[in-house]
């Protein structure tokens, strides 16, 4: 698409630069907990800030995206980036220790050819990390269908926490940990929409509303509400069936 060759579709990222590159270090740290550091793939790199947050924690991160201009604007940032879709590239089979898919899965009708890459890409034990919007969050479910992260068309299927889990052990691999995560960004803050969109939350003073709303995203992540699912999974020994 065009606003991802000529970087338009990232100026958003670029504007939240430093909430993004936090959340990904709380991702890094959860997949830390299973491997690593060592060396990541990221699928879909796009600006190119969890390769950044990588190698300050002393990955060595390489970038896979399909944008000519997310990849050139990784290689000028020193990184390892190649061009195009990950099943097309052939990259060193078991050459990973971890591949992220961070809001990658709800773009593809059919993710089971990516996973099995993946899954060939992965050294024995390596972990997949994929993070995909919610459906069944708080701010889907009170936003119906203006929930901020349904984008058709680019985003053609939802997966609640359960159908992902099902997705990533059919395709060969062992659950890890599984979390979800909120938008606390100015301007993008999932607790201050949630109240937005609500009679009872109108009515809260918009000074007050960022700290309540706050409040809200941190007992949605801690029930498994969030917006955003993200799973860690293990690359299993065993082939899958």
């Amino acid at each position: 698409m065009e606003e991802f060759d000529d970087g338009s579709a990232y100026d958003v990222a670029f504007a939240l630069r430093e909430p993004i590159l936090a959340q990904h270090d709380r991702t890094l740290d959860a997949v830390e907990r299973w491997v690593g550091p060592g060396r990541l793939l990221d699928v879909g790199s796009g600006p190119a800030f969890l390769l950044e947050a990588g190698r300050a924690r002393g990955w060595d991160s390489v970038g896979v995206d399909p944008s000519s201009f997310a990849v050139e604007h990784a290689r000028g940032l020193g990184f390892e980036a190649h061009e195009g879709m990950l099943e097309d590239l052939r990259l060193e089979e078991g050459g990973y220790d971890a591949v992220a898919l961070l809001q990658v899965v709800e773009h593809l009708v059919d993710p089971r050819p990516l996973l099995a890459e993946c899954r060939r890409l992965l050294r024995p034990g390596g972990a997949l990390v994929v993070a995909t919007p919610n459906p069944v969050s708080v701010l889907a479910r009170v936003k119906r269908e203006r929930f901020n992260y349904w984008i058709p068309p680019t985003h053609c299927v939802w997966y609640t926490p359960d159908a992902l889990g099902r997705l990533l052990d059919a395709a060969g691999f062992a659950s890890a940990c599984r979390s979800t995560w909120s938008a606390r960004a100015p301007g993008l803050h999932d607790g201050e929409d949630i109240l937005a969109s609500t009679r009872f939350g109108r009515r809260i003073p918009v000074r007050a509303r960022r700290a309540a709303g706050d409040i809200l995203v941190r007992a949605t992540d801690a029930f498994g509400l969030g917006s955003i699912v993200e799973q860690i999974v293990l690359r299993r020994e065993a082939e899958c069936d």
